[in-house]
């Protein structure tokens, strides 16, 4: 993974006095509090999306392709935060949540002057809870409950930007001025398809992911998996980006990749942005091992629905971006490799290149043909 530039917010924290048992209470004293307290709120940048882009869509003709999928995810892979929730826990006051502050970033840098009491406390933040209204924070009062949970419906819409969270132990001293430092981390991930549709005329496709996480618990870094809602991947148009190839990048080490070179004329890319998945396998049948899935819905050109159940072998980690290549074979279904047929015909006769690694991420694909939507459908995972 290649690490990011971090990008610091200053933050110097005074609580004041009718807002925190402590500096402000008639019963204590004000002397027992430090001038100053300052803390430094960072985000970490942690994480592959360079990595993937130039290992999946690094090839010359798929300048397109990437500029589309960049575009979609300039909210998610941030370098910078909008919003910040920020609560403080007394380790000295039965770990109540002694004092809350929100602020509107929105920049690079934002300074605040504040007083904390002398104490022990554990802070935990969340940053750009505003832009994904899917997500809320719950038990706000709670120091092991604090949570981001997302919605409880059955489907859920892609979650529109990043979201990050903190939680530090930090001691106030008495009559001090101290600075402390929190780095934010980024919690979604974020899963591509890119679909070669070349043997077949495809009238709509959508995604659903299933098995990603519906919570996260700030104070222990926990996902919580219930299997109960799938995320609706976007559809991006690459169209526009094909017609202004030439003005999609100045980067200068694009590379030549003879098994891609060729592998489609009609590219449809979806994306969805969730929760990530678990690190383990939920089941495994044979040698087909499922983390996570994919429902990919296509509908032909006779209007004839075919559902391919993807299951994904590989971990979809926080702060990740994972980019899957596959085919849409004539009766709509999904497959990781290509179809029998050559590739294309090189000087000495058909080729039949050997698959890119990257694909065997798919472990497994179930198939319904004729498939129609009776209101109950969608897989539990165990």
């Amino acid at each position: 993974m290649k690490r990011r530039s971090f990008v610091p917010v200053w933050l110097l924290c005074l609580v004041w006095g009718a807002a925190l048992p402590g500096c402000g209470l008639i019963d204590e004293r004000l002397d027992n509090c430090p001038e100053e307290s300052t803390l430094t709120l960072t985000l970490d940048l942690v994480n592959n999306k360079a990595a993937e882009m130039d290992n999946k869509l690094g090839s010359e003709h798929d300048r397109p392709l990437r500029a589309a999928l960049e575009d979609y995810l300039t909210d998610v892979f941030v370098d910078k935060v909008h919003d910040v929730d920020l609560s403080f826990f007394d380790q000295r006051r039965r770990h109540e949540r002694t004092f809350h502050e929100t602020l509107v970033m929105d920049a690079a840098q934002k300074v605040i002057s504040l007083r904390l009491s002398a104490s022990d406390y554990l802070v935990v933040g969340a940053a750009n809870l505003s832009g994904v209204p899917m997500v809320s924070l719950k038990n706000v009062e709670e120091e092991e409950g604090i949570a981001l949970v997302q919605n409880l419906t059955r489907h859920v819409d892609s979650h529109p930007a990043g979201l990050f969270t903190a939680r530090k132990r930090m001691r106030v001293a008495d009559d001090e001025d101290q600075r402390l430092e929190i780095d934010f981390h980024m919690i979604n991930s974020a899963a591509a398809l890119v679909l070669n549709c070349d043997s077949c005329t495809v009238r709509s496709i959508k995604a659903e992911y299933d098995g990603l996480g519906n919570a996260f618990r700030i104070a222990d870094s926990a996902f919580a998996f219930t299997n109960y809602s799938l995320i609706r991947a976007d559809e991006i148009d690459v169209e526009p980006y094909i017609q202004r190839d030439a003005d999609i990048s100045n980067e200068t080490d694009w590379f030549y990749d003879p098994y891609w070179e060729l592998w489609t004329t009609t590219p449809r890319r979806l994306c969805g942005v969730g929760f990530p998945s678990p690190s383990v396998a939920s089941s495994v049948a044979g040698t087909a091992i499922r983390i996570w899935g994919i429902n990919l819905y296509v509908t032909l050109d006779d209007g004839t629905v075919t559902l391919s159940e993807l299951s994904i072998g590989a971990p979809l980690p926080p702060g990740s971006l994972m980019i899957i290549k596959g085919w849409i074979k004539a009766d709509g279904s999904f497959s990781p490799v290509p179809p029998v047929s050559p590739h294309y015909v090189g000087p000495g006769g058909p080729i039949f290149p050997d698959p890119p690694v990257d694909s065997t991420v798919v472990t497994g694909v179930s198939v319904k043909l004729n498939w129609r939507d009776g209101g109950e459908y969608g897989p539990v995972i165990g």
